[in-house]
């Protein structure tokens, strides 16, 4: 018999018709669901376009979280952090550009905490020189660097003569900057004056061996070399135990025999770019560096001027007097009053930041002190045993 309009049954239907459109409206006018993990999610378009965005980054970068909550958490930094990017790049005043990477879902904070030395370092150069007796005589370590010929290349690139190993990655719970820009400066040395490819060596002897230096709570470079040239050399990645962010006791019979042995190492004048850029003209040299920047962490490509824009405020440039990081300067571009001018630096947080790995930092900039301090201090380099 058909169903008539007083029927019970298509009255209970058109109540529950009925509720579920309020229901759904309500849920469209205040923007509440869901995703599949259980975290809250407003409905807007935007919203859900960010969504997939972050869910495509965490894919990427192998990233995953706990809990729906700190999920949630992440992607509220990981948004802030789009935007931030977003806006410095429209804003057009930057002479490089920003994006994505590993770190993107942190704050400013907890990047800082993580990947710099947060102590202001003191500068080694400024503690009393050791003295060595040889049979030579008294022989002062870590003379500044001698006087070289003015007539250096307008432009070096160690990189692309195969004279520097691969980009490498100091971990999210170790402070090893300063091991990675020694390391990455031996293997070079090595290599120039071998005339050879650079050997991969182990920065996680020095993390465990190195007791001049602080191990994954921050150290000196120039410091590692000294502790090096006193015990012989370095051994390669592949006999020391592999790097694993952590600092263990000294395995001792690991470092034996030395795939490169120091003979000395040398400074760089501090405050002098010119003298910096004679150095890198014969092999890469360790720098300090002032990382706070918040532009810095999500650069991208072009030439790093140390100027961030921050709410439609242009500000920098970035401070030189706080060293909470270390880089291997490995090559230049220009000199003389050529305004495109750069350095080429290799850092050490992985081949997805930056171009590749590496920074250009703005060369020659008015303040004697460098692009965010990096002749500070002293730079300084190795010299490998011939």
């Amino acid at each position: 018999m058909p169903l008539s309009s007083s029927s019970p049954c298509l009255a209970l239907l058109a109540l529950l018709l009925a509720l579920t459109g309020v229901a759904s409206s309500r849920s469209r006018a205040v923007g509440g669901g869901a995703t599949t993990d259980g975290a809250a999610v407003p409905q807007g378009d935007d919203e859900l376009l960010m969504m997939e965005r972050f869910h495509g980054w965490m894919a990427e970068h192998g990233r995953s979280y706990a809990a729906a909550e700190e999920k949630r958490r992440r992607f509220e930094i990981y948004r802030r952090n789009v935007e931030f990017i977003e806006a410095a790049n429209r804003d057009g005043r930057l002479t490089y550009t920003l994006g994505e990477n590993k770190f993107t879902d942190l704050t400013h904070e907890e990047f800082l905490a993580t990947y710099t030395s947060r102590a202001r370092r003191p500068d080694p150069t400024t503690e009393e020189e050791m003295v060595i007796t040889t049979r030579a005589g008294h022989v002062r370590e870590g003379a500044s660097l001698p006087a070289a010929e003015d007539d250096v290349p307008d432009r070096v690139n160690w990189t692309a003569q195969g004279k520097v190993t691969g980009i490498k990655y100091q971990g999210k719970t170790c402070g090893s900057c300063w091991a990675f820009a020694a390391v990455a400066t031996i293997e070079s040395a090595y290599a120039i004056a071998k005339e050879v490819e650079p050997p991969v060596l182990s920065e996680q002897e020095l993390i465990d061996c190195d007791d001049y230096d602080s191990g994954c709570l921050g150290g000196w470079p120039e410091r590692a070399f000294r502790w090096l040239k006193r015990h012989g050399g370095l051994a390669s990645a592949s006999q020391y135990p592999p790097y694993d962010s952590k600092k263990h006791a000294c395995r001792k019979e690991k470092r034996l025999p030395h795939a490169v042995s120091l003979r000395d190492y040398k400074y760089v004048s501090k405050g002098s770019e010119e003298e910096l850029m004679k150095a890198v003209a014969g092999q890469p040299v360790a720098v300090g560096f002032n990382s706070d920047d918040e532009c810095f962490r999500f650069y991208k490509s072009g030439v790093y001027n140390g100027m961030c824009v921050r709410d439609g405020v242009f500000v920098g440039p970035c401070s030189n007097d706080w060293i909470n990081h270390d880089l291997a300067i490995v090559g230049y571009v220009g000199k003389g009053n050529d305004q495109d001018k750069y350095w080429i630096a290799k850092n050490s947080w992985g081949e997805d930041w930056g171009l590749r790995g590496y920074v250009w930092l703005k060369k020659d900039v008015a303040d004697s002190k460098g692009i965010c301090g990096i002749v500070a201090t002293k730079p300084s380099y190795p010299v490998v045993s011939s």
